[in-house]
């Protein structure tokens, strides 16, 4: 008995260690990085007056932070990946055209806390097989926004950080990241959330 407990924790942890290494060497096999870019379109804006110049936020705003990101944080990037990145955004600039008002909450519930996501595993999945990229395979990375939430004098936003492979368009890794917002004006506050939401890129396999 005790030696079929043995072989039995000697297969599981082989099994664990073979998956981990797998898991690595999704990143490790290749030679660069795809940023896809930031994704809105399921975002929700939450907080009493906090986003009411609509206008202004679709598509507007929306563009400008990704933009930032390719002005300001491509090797930022770079470096928390440990590989160059390349810019294939059309994408998701297509997809977050779908963004809108409709996605600001007023009146929030007691489910539009930063606690909470409406973005399931299946909705992560969907997302990454709608994205149209000139690059046919590899990895690639998008931040999916869930929620930017001011219910009182504090800003936050969740994001999440996935990673996956552009030819099987298969989920690798997806790791929800709360952040701050902090900053002078409107685009800068929300665009630290981003900026948090880097955090992630380290926990990538």
């Amino acid at each position: 008995m005790k030696k079929m407990l043995l072989f039995a924790m000697l297969t599981v942890g082989v099994c664990a260690f073979a998956e981990g290494k797998a898991a690595k060497s999704a990143l490790a096999s290749v030679d660069k990085v795809v940023w896809a870019g930031v994704d809105y379109s399921q975002a929700r804006f939450i907080g009493p007056g906090q986003f009411n110049n609509p206008a202004d936020i679709f598509p507007g705003m929306i563009e400008a932070w990704n933009n930032l990101v390719l002005q300001e944080r491509m090797s930022i990037l770079a470096k928390d990946l440990h590989k160059p990145v390349v810019a294939d955004i059309a994408g998701v600039m297509t997809i977050n055209k779908s963004a809108s008002a409709s996605q600001i909450i007023n009146a929030p519930g007691a489910s539009d806390t930063i606690g909470d996501s409406h973005i399931t595993p299946a909705g992560i999945a969907k997302a990454v097989r709608s994205y149209k990229l000139e690059n046919k395979s590899g990895v690639a990375v998008v931040f999916i926004v869930d929620r930017l939430v001011k219910l009182d004098k504090k800003g936050e936003g969740a994001v999440y950080v996935v990673a996956f492979d552009i030819g099987t368009r298969e989920v690798l890794s997806s790791e929800r990241i709360v952040g701050t917002a902090v900053g002078i004006g409107f685009r800068n506050y929300w665009f630290r959330i981003i900026k948090d939401a880097e955090k992630g890129l380290g926990k990538i396999h």
